[in-house]
C-alpha cells in the first residue's frame, strides 16, 4: 500500500468516526485543494453538508474540532467549506523515499488485454498518423502492463484490397524503376512503392481503362493468381521490413501480427452461414447487417461482386483473436473516422461472436498534422512518420553536439529526438487533434520530453559528484528541518502510483506527461533555490530526495515509450 493511500485511509477513518457514522466518506472524495497553501489534501463539504442539511463552511469548521493530529497528519483547519488537512513532513518524506527506494514487481492481475494498433497496410507508407498511432498504442501498452494487466500487443494490416491492386499495377507501368528499386536499400524499395501506389491512384481515378486493369489486378490478388504473386509476395516483404525496421525505431514489438489476407475468406464464410441465422440480409445483390433495427446504420458485408468487405474480415479477425488469446478486452486503437464503424461492427458481433459483448473497445485519437501542411498518400505527399524523426533528430544533434561531455552523440541524439516526438504526440490527450511544431517539441526549457530528460541528466550528473549514495537514510539524516519545497517534491512524488492507475483506467497517457512536466518543474525549481552538494547536515536527505525523483522520473519515461539519457 503507498504512503498517499495509507495517509487517506487514515484521514478517512477520522473523519467517518467524528461524524458518528451518520453518512460515509470515501477516500476519492479527498481532492488536492485548490490552493496549495491550504494544506496537502482537502475535503470539500459541499455534498455532505447538503445530505445532511447543514452549512459547508459550519461543518467544516466543527469536524477540525473534532479530528485531531497524528503521526501522519500534522495539522487539521477548516477554510470556508473546506477541511483541509496538513501532513507531517518527515513522516511523509520518509514514507515516500522507502516506497520508491523498494518498489515491489507488478503483480499480475490475471487478466489479459489485446491491444490492437499501428496497422499500416503493406504497399502504402507510414505516415505520421500512423506514428501517433504506434505511439499512443504502445504507451498504452506499457501503462496497463504497470497496472498488472498481460497485454497482447497486436497489429491487424490490410495487405489485401484495391490499394494493394492500384500499387502493384503502378510497379508493372513503371518496370525501370522496379529493377533500380530492386537494388537499392530497403528506403528506396518503398519509396518507389509509394509513387507506385500514387499513380495507380490517380490513373484509377482519370482513366476508365486504367480504372478496368487496376480491378482486374484486385480480382487476381483475390484470387492469388500466379501471374501476380511473386511480385506480390515480393513487394509485401518490403512494407513488413521497413515497417519491422520502423516497430524497432520506435521501441516497440507484437505479439501477433494479423493480415486481410488470412481474414477474407474466414469472413466471407462466417457472413454466408449468418444469413441463414438472419444476422445478416441479402440487399441488392450484397449481403448487409441492418444496422438501422439497432439504432445505427446499415453496412455492407459482402458486396455485390461477392468480395467480403473490411465488416467481414473483422468478424473473422474477432474469431481469431478470441480463440488465440481469449482476452478480457479487446482495444483497437483506431482513428474517429471509424466511430460509427465499428458500433455497428461490435453490434454484428453480438450475434456472430456472444463472447464479445462488451469486450470490444474503440479508442479514438485526434488527428495529427504538422503546423503547415496536409497529408495524402493518394497524392503521393504524404509525410512520412520516418521523415519527422529524421527531422527532429537533425535538430537535436545540433543541441547535442555542443556538449563535450557526450560521446555517443548519435545514439544520444536518437533518444532523445524519439522522447521529443513522443512526448509532444501523448501530452495532448487522447481525442485532442495535434499540429506537430518541431521547435517546441525540441524546447529544452518548455513542456517538451527533452525537458523532461533532462531533468534526469541533471540529477545523474549531481549523484555522480557526490558517488550516489544508497537511497537509505537513518533517523539522524533525517533529523534536520525540512523545507517546504522538499515537502511539496515528496508529495508530488507520493502522487505517481494514483497518477499511473488512472492512466490506465482512463487510457489516457497524458496524465502522466502532465505529471512528469510538473515533477521536473518542482525539481527544477528547487535545484536553482537550494544547495545539494553544498550542503552540510541535510546533503544526504537532499541527494536521497533527488535520487528518488531520478527514479520516477525514469519510470514515468518509460510508461510513455522512451528511454532517459545520463548526459546532456
Amino acid at each position: 500500500m503507498t504512503t498517499i493511500k495509507k495517509t487517506k485511509q487514515n484521514i478517512v477513518g477520522k473523519i467517518n468516526k467524528a461524524l458518528g457514522g451518520k453518512v460515509k466518506v470515501h477516500e476519492s472524495d479527498l481532492i488536492l485543494p485548490p490552493d496549495v497553501k491550504m494544506g496537502d489534501l482537502s475535503f470539500p463539504l459541499f455534498n455532505l453538508a447538503k445530505e445532511v442539511k447543514a452549512n459547508p463552511a459550519q461543518l467544516a469548521g466543527e469536524l477540525a474540532q473534532k479530528i485531531k493530529p497524528c503521526s501522519t497528519v500534522k495539522e487539521i483547519k477548516a477554510v470556508g467549506p473546506y477541511l483541509n488537512f496538513i501532513l507531517q513532513e518527515k513522516k511523509l518524506v520518509q514514507g515516500v523515499l522507502a516506497e520508491i527506494s523498494n518498489q515491489p514487481k507488478t503483480k499480475k492481475t490475471g487478466k489479459t488485454i489485446m491491444l490492437e494498433f499501428a496497422h499500416p497496410n503493406t504497399h502504402k507508407a507510414f505516415h505520421i498518423g500512423h506514428l501517433r498511432n504506434i505511439v499512443t498504442g504502445e504507451s498504452l501498452a506499457r501503462i496497463l502492463e504497470h497496472a498488472g494487466h498481460k497485454v497482447v500487443r497486436a497489429n491487424y494490416q490490410g495487405d489485401v484490397g484495391m490499394h494493394i491492386a492500384k500499387c502493384l499495377w503502378g510497379v508493372t507501368q513503371l518496370s525501370k524503376e522496379l529493377v533500380k528499386a530492386e537494388k537499392g536499400a530497403i528506403d528506396a524499395k518503398v519509396a518507389f512503392l509509394g509513387k507506385a501506389y500514387a499513380y495507380g491512384s490517380e490513373n484509377f481515378e482519370k482513366n476508365k481503362k486504367k480504372q478496368a486493369e487496376i480491378i482486374e489486378f484486385n480480382k487476381r490478388i483475390y484470387d492469388a493468381d500466379e501471374s501476380i504473386k511473386k511480385l506480390y509476395s515480393k513487394t509485401r516483404q518490403w512494407s513488413l521490413d521497413y515497417f519491422d525496421k520502423i516497430y524497432q525505431r520506435v521501441l516497440t514489438k507484437f505479439d501477433r501480427l494479423y493480415f486481410e489476407s488470412e481474414t477474407f475468406q474466414a469472413g466471407k464464410k462466417i457472413v454466408l452461414d449468418c444469413v441463414k441465422r438472419g444476422v445478416f440480409k441479402e440487399s441488392e445483390g450484397a449481403i448487409i447487417f441492418e444496422g438501422d433495427k439497432h439504432g445505427l446504420h446499415n453496412r455492407v458485408f459482402i458486396n455485390s461482386e461477392g468480395y467480403p468487405t473490411y465488416e467481414a474480415k473483422d468478424m473473422a479477425l474477432a474469431k481469431l483473436q478470441f480463440q488465440e488469446y481469449h482476452p478480457e478486452k479487446i482495444i483497437h486503437v483506431v482513428g474517429p473516422e471509424q466511430i460509427e464503424y465499428f458500433k455497428v461492427i461490435f453490434r454484428a458481433l453480438e450475434y456472430v461472436l456472444p463472447q464479445s459483448k462488451d469486450k470490444e473497445i474503440h479508442l479514438a485519437y485526434g488527428w495529427v498534422r504538422l503546423k503547415a501542411g496536409k497529408m495524402s498518400s493518394r497524392l503521393g505527399n504524404v509525410i512520412l512518420g520516418e521523415w519527422l524523426l529524421d527531422e527532429v533528430k537533425k535538430e537535436i544533434l545540433k543541441l547535442v553536439k555542443k556538449s563535450k561531455e557526450i560521446k555517443n552523440q548519435a545514439e544520444t541524439a536518437e533518444k532523445i529526438s524519439l522522447a521529443a516526438v513522443k512526448f509532444s504526440i501523448l501530452k495532448n490527450g487522447l481525442t485532442r487533434d495535434i499540429a506537430f511544431d518541431i521547435n517546441e517539441s525540441i524546447n529544452l526549457s518548455g513542456n517538451s520530453g527533452p525537458y523532461i530528460l533532462y531533468t534526469y541528466a541533471r540529477i545523474q550528473s549531481i549523484l555522480r559528484k557526490a558517488n550516489k549514495p544508497k537511497n537509505i537514510l537513518t533517523a539522524k539524516q533525517l533529523a534536520i528541518d525540512i523545507l517546504a519545497q522538499e515537502k511539496s517534491l515528496a508529495f508530488k512524488l507520493a502522487q505517481f502510483p494514483e497518477v499511473t492507475a488512472q492512466a490506465a483506467e482512463k487510457f489516457e497517457p497524458s496524465l502522466i506527461a502532465k505529471y512528469l512536466f510538473e515533477l521536473s518543474q518542482n525539481f527544477n525549481d528547487y535545484y536553482h533555490q537550494t544547495p545539494i552538494l553544498k550542503a552540510e547536515a541535510e546533503k544526504a536527505f537532499r541527494l536521497a530526495l533527488i535520487e528518488a525523483v531520478a527514479q520516477v522520473v525514469q519510470q514515468g519515461s518509460h510508461l510513455l515509450g522512451f528511454e532517459t539519457v545520463e548526459k546532456m
